[in-house]
């Protein structure tokens, strides 16, 4: 058992820092500003090689590994900006778009997801239901050569940007309620397609997360991905590593948390001193720091066996459970070493804690994934 990083991982780790600091950290206050990240981002990170890391070089890839994609979601996460999560989707969905996809459909869509040109959403969420797939209502209904698809998806991250989706729908020819969720690429250019204004959150500024409207939307039927009535399966899959992406992410938010109050307790003097000379400050510190240590090894770990090929569904559940609590009791941590400072919008920690609210509710809840992992053990 190797816990060091190969001279690769660690090239792109540096990479990755040098990307974030010469990059993403200019443009972070502008991004919450305007509410929206630049309209040339993707294209900045496929310059930088990292999108379609993990989907082969033919189709326009990088060819490298899941591991690598956690460790750049990690220095984005250290940002405390949204900018991580545009380019996980672009990975994520390519990668699906490449496992899943027939030859003719990944010569199509992958490369566009590549090279930036495209922005990438995944769509299962709609306003009734975020984890039923018999609770469906947006529909597919053959016509010849298409399927017409109706309905609403909520929350779909970059709905609203110009690229293609995956969108997982009820298809109304297959009866049996278990198996008739059937996944379609969906050009979001196409005529019937529109979206909501962004919803507003209590973080992630800039996530651009909206209702999609589906208004007798024609989609070929050569853009089914996977066999019919098989989405709920596809989905399953592409959420496993989502939750995987976003622990890597909440290991970089609680790393930058970590870092603010190292620093604010070097800088903030009491009766003369530092505060950090303090013993109560020190033991936060390093509870945080054992906690992160905890949580990263852990990501990684998952990281790693899904590169291997193994089934991470339960594996990722269980980092869930672990990763998302103990990173937000980190910010916490952070929040109340800054005192009333933290509470303070001047002061990064107040968005770090602010930012990992979200992971309890995001990329499935923490409870669905305590029933998963539960009931894996059971089984």
């Amino acid at each position: 058992m190797d816990f060091n990083l190969s001279p690769e991982s660690k090239m792109i780790v540096k990479a990755a820092k040098d990307f974030c600091d010469r990059e993403i950290m200019p443009m972070a206050e502008q991004i919450i500003a305007d509410n929206d990240y630049p309209f040339d981002l993707l294209e900045k990170f496929a310059k930088a090689r990292m999108l379609g890391v993990a989907v082969p070089k033919e189709y326009g890839g990088v060819g490298s590994t899941h591991l690598n994609i956690i460790l750049i979601s990690e220095e984005l996460g250290k940002t405390g900006t949204v900018c991580a999560y545009p380019m996980l989707m672009n990975n994520s969905t390519a990668e699906t778009i490449h496992h899943w996809g027939s030859e003719d459909v990944m010569k199509k869509f992958l490369p566009p997801l590549c090279d930036g040109s495209a922005y990438a959403s995944t769509a299962f969420t709609e306003p009734a239901t975020g984890s039923d797939p018999t609770a469906l209502t947006t529909t597919a209904v053959p016509d010849g050569d298409d399927f017409i698809i109706n309905g609403t998806k909520r929350y779909i991250t970059g709905g609203n940007k110009k690229g293609y989706g995956v969108f997982y729908v009820r298809d109304e020819e297959i009866k049996d309620q278990k198996g008739n969720v059937t996944a379609f690429i969906v050009d979001k250019s196409s005529e019937g397609y529109t979206t909501s204004a962004p919803w507003e959150f209590m973080g992630l500024e800039g996530m651009n997360c909206v209702d999609v409207f589906f208004k007798d939307v024609r989609v070929l039927k050569a853009n089914i991905l996977g066999e019919r009535g098989n989405g709920f399966r596809i989905l399953l899959r592409w959420i496993a590593g989502e939750r995987i992406e976003q622990a890597a992410y909440m290991v970089g938010l609680g790393q930058a948390a970590l870092d603010e109050s190292i620093k604010y307790s070097k800088e903030r003097l009491v009766r003369g001193k530092p505060m950090g000379f303090m013993q109560g400050i020190q033991w936060m510190l390093a509870e945080m720091k054992t906690k992160i240590d905890a949580c990263r090894l852990l990501t990684y770990r998952a990281a790693c066996i899904q590169d291997e090929g193994e089934h991470i569904d339960t594996l990722s559940s269980e980092l869930k459970i672990f990763v998302v609590p103990t990173i937000q009791e980190v910010t916490r941590l952070a929040l109340q070493i800054h005192g009333s400072y933290g509470y303070s919008k001047e002061y990064k920690v107040e968005r770090l804690f602010r930012y990992a609210a979200h992971a309890g509710v995001v990329a499935s809840s923490s409870e669905i994934n305590k029933t998963i992992a539960g009931g894996a053990l059971l089984r």
